[in-house]
């Protein structure tokens, strides 16, 4: 993850939660499984992208340059 946030820098924001610490939001973000990751996009017209469980890092870059 640290690589696509230096390779994104410009175009992406990656944060983290603790979820331990932000039980509040992890609930009103519907938090169930580690990890997990929300992609939102500045188009509003286009729906988050939701994912549970590790994701291979190909796979995330994909998501980033196709899906937002």
């Amino acid at each position: 993850m640290v690589q696509l946030a230096v390779e994104y820098r410009e175009e992406v924001r990656f944060l983290k939660v603790d979820t331990d610490e932000e039980h509040e939001l992890a609930t009103q973000m519907q938090i169930r499984g580690l990890p997990t990751m929300v992609f939102v996009s500045c188009d509003m017209e286009k729906l988050a992208i939701r994912t549970e469980g590790l994701l291979p890092t190909d796979t995330i870059r994909n998501i980033i340059e196709n899906e937002l």
